[in-house]
C-alpha cells in the first residue's frame, strides 16, 4: 500500500497514507464484535464458521481484484476499506475454529504453529510486494486468499455448542481485559513502526529502492518471527505463558531502541532478526494468552472480536501520532528517532503488562468509590434509628481474614461491614448474601413503592461492586418464581402443571398457567410464595437440585478465593435470623473459610429495652477457644440491660417497684461468670439504665404501670424484631446462652 500510494499521490503521500491507515484502523475496530457475535449465534443454531469463512474470503478477493485496479485515491480507499472488513471478518471467524478443535492442553503450540504459518505468508505478501509491481502483487494475493477458501474444506467439522446451564460458573473478564490493554501498546509500537518504515529508508538512509529495503528487512524480521513463534509456543504449554510473553518482548523493545540510537544500515538487518525472533513469541503466545482468558468459549468468536477491536484502536490513533512525532523531531533523522523510540516504549509497557493476568484486585477503584459514597450516606442514615457502639477493631495490617458475627437483625450486617470498611481506611471488605438477592425483582419487593420499575431488575452487580458475593442459603425451599426463571432459562415458557405439583399452585390465582405467566408483574407478589423443591416435578426437580449443588460449589469457591487472596470477609454462618435467642449451629462457608484466615468474631447484642433508637452493641475479639468457635462466640457477646432485665422478669410473677427491678439486674450483674463483657454503661449506673429500660417498656405496652408498680403487659412482640414472638424470653434466652458459654469457658480454661 504504501507503495501504491507513493505512485498515486507522490507530493503528499505521507497525508493520503495517513488518512488510509486511519480508515483501515477503523474498518478493524468496528468488524471483528459484530462478526464474532453473528457466528456465534449462528453456531448455536447449528452454523458452520467454515462456511461463514469462505463467505467472507469470496468478498475479500473481490475487494482485492478492485484495488489492483483502482485509479484514484478515492477508488484505492472504498476498495482497501472493504477487503479490509471482508478479511477482518473471515480472521474473527476463523480464529475461533481452534479452541472448538484444539485441546487445551496444546493451545500454546497450535498458536505458536498459526502464528508461524500467519507470518510465513506474511513474508511470502512481502516478497511479492517487493519482487512484484504494485498490481502484479495484489493479484497473487486475491489468489492466496482464494487458495485459502479452499483449504477450509480440509478442516473437520467441530462439535455444535450449546448454552450454558443457568448457574455454570463462568469466570470474569479481568484477565482478558489486561490481555487487551497489553497488546493495545503492542498494536500502538507496531503501527508507529510499520507505517512509516518505508520513508524512514526512503527519507533518512536514503535507499535507492525503499520498497525493496523494506520487504527485505521485514522479511528478515518476520523469518526470526517464524522460527520463534513455533518454539515460543510449545514453551508456553509447559512453562507460564504470562512470562514468556514477556521475556518476547525484551528483543522487540531492545530492536526498536537500536533503530532510534543507531540508525546504521549495516546494523539494520541485526535489528529486523532480533524484532522477528520476539514478536513471533508476542504475536502466538499472547494470542494464546487471551484463550485462556475468555470466560465462556460459547461466546468465543465475540469476545476474540471484541478483543481485537480494542486492542486494535491504536490503528486508528497511532498513524497520525506517528506523524505528529516525526513532524515535531528537531530534524527528519530525529522525529524518526523519536518514534523509534515511543515504539520501544510501547512494546515495554504491552510484554510487561501481562504479568498482571491473574492478578486480579480484591477491587476495582469504582467498587472503592461506590463503598465509600454508600457508606458516607447510610452511616449518618442509619445512626438516626440505631445506636450503634463498638469495643476493638481488627487490625490496619492483615491478610487473609474472616470476621464472624452472631445473626439477629437485618441491618447489623451493613452495619458492621462498613463501620470495618471505614475504620480500616477503605481496605476493602466482603460479605455474602442471600441469591434472592441477585434475582430480578429484589428491590420491588423490599420497596413495594418501586415495583413497577424494578420487577424486572436485576442488582445483583451493584451489590457485588459493594463487596456483597452470593451464597445460597434456601437449599430446601424457593419462592415460586425463583424456581420458575431456573426452568424458563433451561426450556423456555412450559405450562405450570408440568413444572409444579397441584399443591405448590395453590396460592396462584387462576390467572397463571404458563412459567412467562408466573413471571409477568401482575403474579410477581403472588410468584414470592414459597415452595419446596419436593413440589417440583421431575426430571425439573432433578436438573433443580443438581444446579443447585453446583451454584453453591461456584459461590462457595468464590469467597473462599476472595479469602486466599488477601481479603476480609465478614459472614453470619447460622445463615437465618435467630429467633428465640439462641445461636442457630455455626455452618455452611466458615468451615471453608478458618483453616485459610485469621478468625475475629464480631460478637452482637442488642439492648432493645434501652432509649428511643435500637441499640446494637458488638465487640471485635479473637476466640477465646478456636477449637469451639461456638461457644467462644456466645461468651464474647457484651452483656445488656435488656438480657439482665429480661432474665429477672420472667422470674417475678407479682407486679414489682423499679427498685426491685434495678436491685435484680444487679445483683445478675454482679453473678456474672468470670470473663463476661458488661456494658459500661450498665456496669456504671444500673439503676439508670434500668429506670430507661423499664420506661421505654411500659411505652411500648410491653409493661403496665399501675400506681408505680409494674406487670407483664398482653403485648409480647418488638416490631423491630418481626420474626421474634416474645421479645421478653428472646433476651433472656440470649443471656442463659451468654452465661452458659461462660461456664463452659472457664471450665476448659481450667
Amino acid at each position: 500500500m504504501p507503495a501504491i500510494v507513493l505512485r498515486i499521490a507522490p507530493h503528499d503521500h505521507t497525508a493520503v497514507l495517513s488518512v488510509l491507515a486511519t480508515l483501515v484502523g477503523a474498518a478493524v475496530a468496528l468488524v471483528p464484535p459484530l462478526a464474532g457475535w453473528l457466528s456465534d449465534r449462528a453456531k448455536r443454531r447449528g452454523g458452520d464458521r467454515r462456511r461463514e469463512t469462505a463467505v467472507a474470503l469470496g468478498f475479500d478477493v473481490a475487494a482485492i481484484v478492485a484495488m489492483a485496479f483502482a485509479m484514484s485515491t478515492g477508488a484505492l480507499g472504498v476498495a482497501l476499506v472493504a477487503a479490509t472488513v471482508a478479511i477482518t471478518a473471515a480472521q474473527t471467524i476463523y480464529q475461533a475454529l481452534l479452541p472448538e478443535l484444539v485441546p487445551r492442553s496444546a493451545w500454546g503450540a497450535s498458536a505458536g504453529v498459526r502464528g508461524a504459518f500467519t507470518l510465513a505468508g506474511t513474508v511470502l505478501g512481502l516478497l511479492a510486494a517487493a519482487l512484484l509491481a504494485p498490481q502484479h502483487a495484489l493479484l497473487a494475493m486475491a489468489a492466496a486468499v482464494a487458495f485459502a477458501g479452499v483449504s477450509l474444506t480440509a478442516i473437520p467439522a467441530p462439535a455444535p455448542s450449546a448454552p450454558p446451564p443457568p448457574h455454570a460458573v463462568i469466570r470474569d473478564r479481568h484477565d482478558l481485559w489486561v490481555t487487551v490493554v497489553a497488546r493495545g501498546w503492542i498494536v500502538l509500537g507496531m503501527t508507529l513502526l510499520n507505517t512509516y518504515v518505508l520513508y524512514f529508508f526512503s527519507d533518512v538512509l536514503r535507499v535507492a529502492n525503499a520498497s525493496v529495503g523494506t520487504g527485505m528487512v521485514a522479511g528478515a524480521a518476520l523469518l526470526g518471527a517464524i522460527v520463534s513463534s513455533i518454539g515460543a509456543g510449545k514453551l508456553s504449554d509447559k512453562l507460564d505463558r504470562r512470562v514468556t510473553v514477556a521475556l518476547s518482548g525484551v528483543p522487540m523493545t531492545l530492536a526498536a531502541l537500536g533503530f532510534a540510537l543507531v540508525p546504521d544500515v549495516r546494523l539494520i538487518f541485526v535489528y529486523a532478526l532480533l524484532f522477528g525472533l520476539g514478536f513471533g513469541g508476542v504475536s502466538s503466545v499472547g494470542w494464546a494468552l487471551t484463550l485462556d482468558a475468555i470466560p465462556e468459549l460459547g461466546d468465543v468468536a465475540r469476545d476474540l472480536g471484541v478483543w481485537g477491536t480494542l486492542s486494535n484502536l491504536p490503528l486508528i490513533a497511532a498513524p497520525p501520532i506517528g506523524a505528529w512525532i516525526i513532524a515535531h523531531g528537531a530534524t527528519t533523522a530525529d522525529g524518526y528517532r523519536w518514534l523509534f523510540a515511543s515504539a520501544g516504549m510501547c512494546f515495554a509497557i504491552g510484554s510487561l503488562w501481562v504479568l498482571r493476568v491473574g492478578h486480579k484486585p480484591l477491587v476495582s477503584i469504582w467498587s472503592v468509590l461506590l463503598v465509600g459514597l454508600t457508606s458516607a450516606i447510610r452511616q449518618p442514615l442509619i445512626a438516626t434509628r440505631i445506636r450503634v457502639r463498638q469495643w476493638g477493631r481488627l487490625p490496619l495490617r492483615r491478610g487473609p481474614t474472616v470476621l464472624i458475627a452472631n445473626h439477629q437483625h437485618e441491618d447489623e450486617s451493613e452495619i458492621i461491614v462498613e463501620r470495618t470498611y471505614l475504620q480500616s481506611r477503605g481496605r476493602p471488605a466482603f460479605t455474602a448474601s442471600s441469591r434472592r438477592m441477585y434475582e430480578p425483582g429484589f428491590f420491588a419487593i423490599r420497596m413495594p413503592w418501586l415495583a413497577p420499575l424494578m420487577r424486572g431488575v436485576n442488582a445483583g452487580p451493584l451489590f457485588v461492586a459493594i463487596g456483597m458475593l452470593p451464597l445460597e442459603n434456601e437449599l430446601s425451599a424457593r419462592p415460586l418464581r425463583s424456581l420458575a426463571l431456573d426452568v424458563h432459562a433451561r426450556h423456555g415458557d412450559l405450562p405450570l402443571e408440568l413444572v409444579f405439583r397441584p399443591d405448590a399452585l395453590a396460592a396462584l390465582p387462576a390467572g397463571a398457567r404458563t412459567l412467562a405467566d408466573l413471571l409477568a408483574p401482575a403474579f410477581f407478589i403472588a410468584g414470592e410464595a414459597r415452595v419446596r423443591l419436593s413440589h417440583v416435578l421431575e426430571p425439573y426437580r432433578r436438573e433443580a437440585l443438581v444446579a443447585l449443588r453446583a451454584g453453591v460449589d461456584a459461590d462457595i469457591a468464590r469467597i473462599v478465593d476472595v479469602v486466599r487472596r488477601g481479603a476480609t470477609f465478614f459472614v453470619t454462618p447460622e445463615g437465618f435470623y435467630s429467633t428465640d435467642g439462641r445461636m442457630r449451629p455455626l455452618k455452611g462457608i466458615v468451615e471453608h473459610l478458618v483453616p485459610l484466615a485469621t478468625v475475629w468474631f464480631a460478637a452482637i447484642a442488642f439492648d432493645p429495652f434501652r432509649g428511643r433508637r435500637l441499640q446494637l452493641l458488638y465487640r471485635v475479639v479473637q476466640p477465646a477457644a478456636p477449637a469451639d468457635l461456638a461457644t467462644s462466640l456466645a461468651a464474647a457477646r457484651p452483656v445488656t440491660t435488656s438480657a439482665l432485665l429480661a432474665t429477672w422478669l420472667l422470674a417475678v410473677d407479682l407486679p414489682f417497684g423499679a427498685h426491685e427491678a434495678a436491685d435484680g439486674v444487679v445483683r445478675l450483674r454482679d453473678a456474672l461468670p468470670r470473663g463476661a463483657f458488661v456494658d459500661p454503661e450498665l456496669a456504671r449506673d444500673a439503676r439508670a439504665c434500668v429506670d430507661d429500660a423499664l420506661a421505654n417498656l411500659a411505652a411500648r405496652g410491653l409493661l403496665l404501670d399501675d400506681g408505680g408498680r409494674y406487670r407483664r403487659g398482653a403485648r409480647r412482640t418488638d416490631p423491630r424484631f418481626p420474626g421474634v414472638a416474645d421479645i421478653v424470653a428472646y433476651q433472656a434466652a440470649f443471656h442463659a446462652e451468654t452465661v452458659t458459654a461462660l461456664e463452659r469457658l472457664a471450665v476448659s480454661v481450667r
